[in-house]
């Protein structure tokens, strides 16, 4: 599988781009914005058809790209988080409307939890529920690489004092995501790539017994 990124937007959201090899599969991670290099980088990537366009969560920093990448790409499918569909309907949920910006409702081709397998061509894709950045947030996981949303960044991790946040739950994510067998790459919404390994090492805000103090 290729992995690519194009940085969107002025909270540089990082919008990934994969394509299975095999099968020509091509799926869109978080099209934060539909720009001329978002385009480019689909149409350069080698892609035959674009599957999915897959959102980890709703946020509009991380949506507001689907309504025309779907309208460019119709048979590729829009998956979401099952708390988190409302986000394309409503600018509220979305926090959209926080910043003055406006979309056409939509609704989600595949709502999807905590456990689902998606079939990419040669591979597949695993969803892992990890609410509390957002209740719908989701990670997708392909192979040994994990796409985190705003769940999980280097040496850090998602706010959850904005609209629908809950520390609570955010907690338990990262707590889940610390027990996983093996090592990920980790590809955040934000800023670099990592592992879960390092992250395990050196993110303290995974590690259970620094909750106290936060």
């Amino acid at each position: 599988m290729k992995i690519s990124k194009v940085v969107l937007g002025m909270l540089q959201t990082n919008t990934y781009i994969l394509v299975d090899e095999l099968s020509g599969l091509g799926a869109v991670i978080d099209p934060a914005l539909y720009l001329p290099e978002l385009v480019e980088a689909i149409e350069g990537a080698g892609i035959t058809k674009l599957a999915y366009i897959l959102l980890t969560h709703g946020h509009s920093d991380h949506i507001l790209g689907v309504f025309d990448l779907k309208q460019k790409y119709p048979e590729a499918q829009v998956v979401i988080g099952a708390e988190d569909d409302i986000c394309l309907r409503s600018t509220a949920c979305s926090l959209a409307s926080d910043l003055g910006v406006d979309y056409p409702p939509m609704n989600a081709d595949k709502i999807v939890d905590d456990g689902d397998i998606l079939q990419f061509g040669s591979e597949t894709i695993e969803v892992v529920a990890t609410p509390g950045h957002t209740p719908g947030g989701v990670c997708y996981i392909i192979g040994n690489s994990m796409f985190s949303g705003d769940t999980l960044f280097y040496k850090s991790v998602g706010r959850t004092d904005l609209f629908r946040g809950n520390l609570a739950d955010l907690r338990e994510s990262l707590v889940k995501l610390g027990k996983m067998k093996g090592d990920f790459i980790v590809y955040p919404g934000h800023g670099p790539t990592t592992t879960l390994d390092t992250e395990r090492k050196t993110n303290r805000l995974m590690r259970k017994i620094e909750w106290s103090l936060m």
